[in-house]
């Protein structure tokens, strides 16, 4: 939740509007590369205004605030617009004022009718004539029509002078968006680089400084008027009910009574919640603001009320994590021994059988070109063109993940060297910036755990237990499960391989314990060699793996085994299908202690 301060003359602030659905929070999350509350669902996830920040340059930084959408399943639009009037007012006093609004529209809608363009002209009464050539009129959603038909929906948006026709004869702008960030930027950047100062609405102008309540606002009188048009016609259905009841007693059909009696009721909430809304309308400039700090308090307490909560929960869990430590110590230690003299390496990627290596300190990461592997007796990297500042004087690399390189050129990276140190690459904030916030915020040396995707994804764990993450709700809701099944044991995740899409593969347990690790993966169709690897051996588990982003088939991982003879032993499997795979096999069989 956002409360307004001062605003500096660097600062842009712009709003992004719409109805439910219509992609605002995916927008703003393209641009800010900020983890927003996207909904996939028929429920709207963004119930009150909410800001996100940005820097474009080193001088100046966008603010994008996101709006509730009209048209809500769980919210009334009187409701939606208090919301944003009371922000609106908020930010007006606070002498903050708008660089631009982006109002956000689904191509897909075959046509603009009932609620989308009633929603639409109160929008345009909300923003006012001055503020119109601050307006971009957006359509999203390009990728799920046919281009013809989203050609011809576009021009009767632009030609129809009562849908965008009039706005954009008076200032305003139409662009498309393709949902990729660059053209999210792009789009915001219009507003930016506009000439003119900000500007102020007809909604903050009326309820500010000629002291209307909202109801006689140019936007409340537009919502009034459709809500009194709604009334009259449930008045009419319900008055036809009751008519139809009256036959339906008349002839004792008790049944058609029932039915016609819940009827008339339905109309009868309705009726009841309009009146209800249009009293809301009624409100005042204080009224906005009370109500709005209201709402503010009771949100920060059930937030104070849930972290207390969670973080006796945490206690509970670190106590016994720590009992359950102090009992294993003993039995592990005489475990490892046992292991170290009785494992065998095993090599099913070539067919051939390895000597003993160490247990655990498998790291893998590629991005291209660029490759890091990394066991306890040997080190590969290779990255042409990559990030070669990766290795760092004598110290040895222990952990390492090669990133995206699509905002600078040059990939990102992050890696832990055997002294316990930490480093990263000078870009990683750029091409992450979620995760570079909560490093600010945590600290590097804090680390414990960082596996970096394609674009802003990436996973990350502190010692302290904080994570962050970014990636899509399919993904999220994979590590939490991992993350929640890993709990239950005292375990953690120990490998996460983000791919190209949404592919993702997980592994968690105890690297001391090879045997009781476990995986889950979706990979969408993508890398069909690994996935078809893992159905035909389910014993296989994984210790380290990556997927190569910028590729639908690469990937090299390191798993352990069981044998029908009781012994354990590691393996290597890989698809390396742009490079020979000369440099891995030296790192395995050096690793494996095979090379002459």
């Amino acid at each position: 939740m956002f409360k307004a301060k001062r605003q500096s003359p660097n600062d842009v602030f712009i709003a992004v509007m719409g109805v439910t659905g219509s992609g605002k929070s995916s927008f703003i999350s393209l641009c800010s590369g900020k983890s927003v509350s996207i909904g996939h669902s028929l429920e709207s996830c963004t119930s009150t205004v909410d800001i996100y920040a940005y820097d474009v340059s080193p001088e100046r930084t966008v603010y994008l605030i996101d709006t509730p959408g009209f048209d809500d399943t769980t919210k009334s639009d009187t409701d939606v617009l208090s919301e944003i009037a009371a922000w609106l007012v908020d930010s007006y006093r606070n002498k903050i004022l708008l660089h631009g609004i982006i109002y956000l529209h689904r191509i897909t809608d075959n046509r603009m009718q009932g609620s989308a363009k009633r929603n639409f002209l109160m929008f345009k009464q909300l923003c006012g004539p001055d503020a119109l050539k601050h307006v971009i009129l957006a359509t999203t959603m390009w990728d799920r029509v046919p281009d013809g038909d989203g050609v011809d929906r576009e021009k009767v948006l632009v030609d129809t002078p009562e849908f965008w026709g009039w706005m954009l004869a008076r200032g305003s702008s139409c662009h498309r968006h393709d949902n990729t960030e660059a053209s999210a930027r792009a789009i915001v950047g219009l507003l930016v680089d506009h000439d003119g100062p900000p500007v102020a609405t007809d909604l903050q102008r009326q309820l500010v400084d000629e002291h209307r309540p909202l109801d006689q606002t140019s936007a409340g009188r537009e919502l009034h008027s459709e809500m009194l048009r709604e009334k009259e016609k449930w008045e009419r259905e319900r008055r036809e009910m009751e008519r139809q009841m009256l036959v339906a007693v008349q002839q004792r059909d008790r049944e058609t009574e029932r039915l016609l009696r819940e009827e008339r009721d339905s109309y009868t909430r309705k009726i009841s919640k309009v009146e209800g809304d249009t009293e809301k309308l009624r409100s005042t400039m204080e009224k906005l603001l009370a109500d709005r700090d209201e709402r503010v308090a009771l949100v920060e307490r059930e937030l104070e009320r849930q972290k207390a909560a969670y973080e006796g929960e945490l206690r509970r869990f670190q106590e016994r994590a720590q009992q359950l430590k102090e009992e294993r110590d003993g039995l592990e230690k005489e475990r490892a021994l046992a292991e170290l003299g009785a494992l065998q390496q095993v090599q099913l990627r070539r067919g051939e059988r390895a000597e003993n290596t160490r247990l655990s300190g498998y790291s893998i990461s590629m991005y291209g070109s660029a490759r890091v592997c990394l066991s306890p007796s040997y080190t590969a990297v290779a990255t042409p063109n990559g990030c070669p500042e990766i290795t760092f004087g004598s110290a040895k690399l222990v952990a390492a993940s090669v990133g995206d390189s699509s905002i600078t050129g040059a990939a990102a990276w992050i890696a832990r060297y055997s002294d316990g140190t930490w480093r990263r690459s000078a870009n990683l904030e750029t091409q992450y910036p979620y995760l570079g916030e909560n490093i600010r915020t945590h600290g590097l040396q804090a680390l414990e755990y960082c596996a970096l995707g394609p674009g802003p994804r990436h996973y990350a764990r502190w010692k302290n237990g904080a994570k962050s993450c970014n990636a899509t709700d399919q993904v999220r809701g994979l590590l939490r499960n991992c993350k929640r099944d890993a709990a239950k044991t005292g375990s953690k995740i120990v490998a996460v391989a983000f791919g190209y899409g949404d592919a993702c593969v997980i592994s968690y347990g105890c690297l001391r314990r090879p045997e009781t690790l476990v995986s889950c993966w979706n990979l969408f169709g993508y890398y069909p060699d690994l996935e078809r690897f893992l159905r035909e051996n389910s014993a296989v588990r994984i210790v380290a793996i990556a997927l190569d982003p910028s590729s639908t088939t690469d990937y090299i991982m390191v798993y352990y085994t069981t044998e029908p003879d009781g012994r354990g032993g590691y393996g290597l499997v890989s698809n390396c299908s742009e490079s020979d795979d000369a440099a891995l096999d030296k790192w395995w069989n050096t690793t494996c202690g095979l090379s002459t």
